[in-house]
């Protein structure tokens, strides 16, 4: 650093600072990173019998309270041809990150069908957040995503989603819920508007 021609020195108590803000800033991020590969991992894994149990009423739980504060809900699932649920999807990062949870299709199928949910977000993500998501699946091509054979696809590149909102008398924006596929992106306050599920891949589990 240079004033009027002399080299003035920082002092060393501001360089020491300097790096350690340098140094935590590597360290968040490499949790980041260590914390994202962990959810991948996790949400791409097959699940155990007693894990599926969990999911299961980790699931129900979260469907009803989500239609009992939600008005319109009900008709929208009773419509629907088949209804996933996401009770805990878990994002992490510093300006990007990941996200990762567990998914059963609790209407649709003959018998419950179990998906892992992963996706690398952009976006301002600070820390570790958490939200619920619930897939109305409205026709028999969009349920087809879920209970065909392939094993592993993308929303937004394999299969078109609308985002739920609500509308200005506080119920559900009915504009765009006969979509194939309508995600409901919530949270402790109710749904959530700038909720992206762009880049969710979803895999389907098997049951050990």
């Amino acid at each position: 650093m240079y004033f009027s021609g002399t080299r003035v020195r920082m002092p060393w108590k501001y360089r020491e600072n300097k790096m350690r803000r340098l140094s935590t800033h590597i360290l968040k991020m490499l949790g980041t990173i260590a914390f994202g590969m962990s959810l991948s991992g996790t949400a791409m894994a097959d699940i155990t019998a007693a894990e599926a149990a969990e999911l299961d009423a980790e699931a129900t739980a979260t469907l009803e309270q989500f239609k009992a504060n939600t008005k319109g809900a009900d008709g929208v699932f009773a419509a629907a041809k088949g209804i996933l649920v996401c009770p805990k999807i878990t994002k992490a990062g510093l300006g990007f990150g990941a996200e990762g949870g567990q998914c059963v299709l609790v209407t649709g199928a003959d018998d419950k069908l179990y998906y892992g949910t992963f996706g690398v977000k952009g976006g301002f993500i600070a820390g570790v957040q958490s939200h619920s998501m619930i897939l109305a699946l409205n026709t028999d091509k969009a349920l087809a995503k879920f209970t065909s054979g392939e094993r592993e696809w993308e929303l937004g590149v394999d299969a078109s989603v609308a985002v739920a909102k609500i509308g200005a008398g506080g119920d559900l924006d009915t504009s765009n819920l006969k979509r194939d596929i309508v995600s409901f992106i919530f949270g402790q306050k109710g749904l959530m508007a700038d909720a992206s599920f762009k880049g969710s891949r979803f895999k389907k589990h098997d049951v050990k």
